[in-house]
């Protein structure tokens, strides 16, 4: 029999199992492993038959801070965003633009705002995110027909993530992850843990490893 969890490494091993039923070395090197950051999100879509100018391209950056600054990345004063543009070309079956902005944040941010300051943020966020986004699609406000913002709060909320973490882990889970069988015979696990075993490209990569020695564990006595 196997088991394979692909939610947060830590989450799997202190609330699936138990931190019981682990080596001591192992918990330590578990409680270790550091969560990534989390992010917050603006959802737009235009009007039925509202469209805009295909050379945004995809997904176009945009940054107004000078030189490489972690805190500034995270903060809530956002200075660097990344647009993603969707078009009918692109997703069959749908004739709506849709433009969605990514941020990177800090959980502890919002975390324990109060509701009214909490909405106020959220509201702030999708304003600040339009006057950037006007620069490159002039009159958006007008073709708008729904703009909400999604915070670490909401995605802790939909996906249970740990402290609403995008990617996971940093890259310390990837060896506790691949650990992980050598404590608890039959129990493996996919999540993401450090940017090459992340998003899309992790599931592809680490879930082809993981199910390899699945394989191999299940049909080692055939």
């Amino acid at each position: 029999r196997a088991v394979v969890s692909n939610a947060n490494i830590r989450s799997t091993i202190f609330n699936l199992v138990g931190e019981q039923h682990f080596d001591a070395q192992f918990i330590d090197d578990a409680k270790a492993v550091r969560l990534n950051n989390s992010s917050c999100q603006v959802y737009m879509a235009l009007k039925p038959g509202e469209s805009f100018d295909e050379s945004c391209g995809d997904l176009l950056f945009h940054s107004e801070h000078t030189g490489f600054d972690i805190d500034a990345m995270l903060s809530r004063n956002v200075s660097s965003r990344t647009f993603s543009f969707y078009y009918p070309s692109t997703r069959p079956g749908s004739n709506r633009w849709l433009i969605v902005s990514s941020t990177n944040a800090n959980y502890s941010d919002w975390a324990n705002l109060p509701e009214a300051e909490y909405e106020a943020a959220k509201k702030d966020l999708v304003e600040s995110t339009l006057d950037c986004l006007e620069t490159y699609v002039p009159d958006v406000r007008q073709k708008l027909d729904h703009a909400e913002a999604a915070t670490p709060r909401t995605f802790e909320h939909y996906t249970r993530h740990l402290a609403g973490s995008s990617f996971g882990t940093k890259f310390e889970g990837l060896q506790v992850s691949r650990d992980l069988p050598q404590q608890v015979a039959g129990l493996f696990h996919a999540g993401s843990v450090g940017i090459i075993m992340s998003g899309w490209l992790g599931a592809v990569n680490y879930g082809v490893i993981v199910s390899n020695d699945v394989d191999k564990l299940l049909t080692s006595s055939q």
